[in-house]
């Protein structure tokens, strides 16, 4: 497996590809570099570079680490901040939303000594503010931030759509996936 993260962000996010012919080469050898654009590259690189500065991991599907639940016909890359491992943890509670009542109850867990995943329906890098206010329970591992729309990608209704439907999955709610 190939370990590019432009090319692997390339893939996920800036390929005409159909899905099931992206699936194919993530599973594969993963993303060839020299398919994509050289300006697409410079961008992705940028991007990769912003996120691991940030501390965020690129968890392509082919990777072991990828959560099993979403093997089957999930994102082809995620975004990850925080420790890999609680998207693997059944006894994890799995938030969308960071504000409100579901907001609350997030504090409330992480206050309490819980462990969350938060899925988030924007990028990574327009999540800054939030890295940054939960940077002590991503440190301690309480938390772990997760996405698999595109860095810069900012909210929108389509995109609350995908993070439900990853957070169903992740839960291992078979009847929203």
């Amino acid at each position: 497996m190939r370990d590019d993260a432009a090319a692997w962000l390339a893939l996920a996010h800036r390929s005409a590809l159909s899905s099931a012919d992206a699936m194919r080469i993530a599973l594969g050898d993963g993303p060839d570099p020299e398919s994509f654009a050289q300006d697409v590259l410079e961008r992705e690189a940028e991007d990769a570079a912003a996120l691991e500065e940030l501390g965020v991991r690129l968890i392509p599907i082919a990777s072991d680490e990828y959560p099993p639940r979403l093997r089957e016909d999930g994102p082809v890359l995620l975004q990850v901040a925080g420790r890999v491992a609680l998207l693997h943890d059944d006894e994890v509670r799995t938030f969308t939303k960071v504000r409100g009542a579901q907001g609350q109850e997030l504090i409330d867990v992480l206050d309490g000594g819980g462990r969350a995943v938060v899925v988030l329906s924007k990028g990574m890098l327009k999540a800054r503010a939030l890295l940054r206010g939960m940077a002590g329970f991503l440190e301690d591992g309480a938390v772990t931030l997760v996405t698999a729309e595109p860095p810069r990608a900012a909210w929108g209704p389509t995109r609350d759509l995908r993070r439900d439907q990853l957070a169903a999955r992740l839960r291992g709610d078979s009847a929203s996936a």
